[in-house]
């Protein structure tokens, strides 16, 4: 009763917010949902709110990426790596503010010293400061994917638990609408469950690859970096 008070609601409000026009087909479908989500039991709390969280932040990893993609253009990456190999304008280098680009050259430049060769070790180490800002929510997105399905499974396993529990009361069996109930929510759980994680899982590959194509960008600056401090040597050795 209060589902279905639910979707009345929710149709007479779209229903005005279209100007009055009130559209059956649309209502119904407002009101099937509901009783879908009604269907699926407790477990479809948990899994709206990670739904929501999940979806948020791949929203954010989005638009994350995307300003990511315009800042670390090839030529811009290789005007840095030029500059860094030939051990100058390093100001110039320093531009990049606090972005991704400005932390790991900073960092770079600091690990190595005033007028010091750079070396694997401060490569490394300005990598992983900006590691974490590339993969942020990574983590909880991939734990996503294997939770929703999993919390779905849990969901068919108490619906299967709620079926088996009305065959040992004799006097409701007869009622197949008493059975259809668990049936429905070890059935809806489960679909609700791998729809997330499906949801999920292709955004999450999409960033996992940005993140470590960066990362990639970001270790061949380091490398030109370890070339300049290598140079100096060499030409000293021709000299000599």
């Amino acid at each position: 009763m209060v589902w279905g008070s639910v979707a009345s609601f929710l149709g007479w409000g779209w229903a005005r917010g279209a100007g009055g026009l009130y559209d059956p087909t649309v209502a119904g479908t407002i009101e099937q949902a509901v009783e879908m989500f009604r269907a699926t039991g407790w477990v479809a709390w948990p899994l709206s709110v990670l739904s929501v969280v999940a979806i948020g932040l791949c929203f954010e990893r989005a638009i994350f990426f995307a300003s990511l993609r315009k800042s670390m253009k090839p030529e811009r990456i290789a005007a840095l790596a030029s500059a860094l190999r030939r051990n100058d304008e390093r100001s110039l280098a320093r531009r990049d503010g606090d972005g991704i680009l400005g932390v790991f050259v900073s960092t770079l430049i600091e690990a190595g010293g005033r007028g010091g060769s750079v070396g694997e070790s401060a490569v490394m180490l300005a990598g992983e400061t900006v590691r974490p800002r590339l993969e942020r929510f990574l983590p909880f997105l991939s734990t996503t994917i294997t939770a929703a399905p999993m919390l779905g499974i849990l969901g068919t396993v108490t619906g299967i638990i709620k079926s088996f529990g009305l065959l040992g009361s004799a006097e409701r069996v007869a009622d197949p609408a008493t059975m259809a109930v668990g049936i429905s929510e070890a059935l809806y759980t489960t679909a609700f469950g791998l729809v997330i994680a499906l949801v999920v899982l292709f955004p999450y590959n999409a960033f996992r690859r940005s993140a470590d194509r960066a990362l990639g960008a970001l270790e061949a600056m380091g490398a030109a970096a370890m070339e300049s401090g290598e140079s100096p040597a060499t030409d000293h050795s021709k000299t000599g």
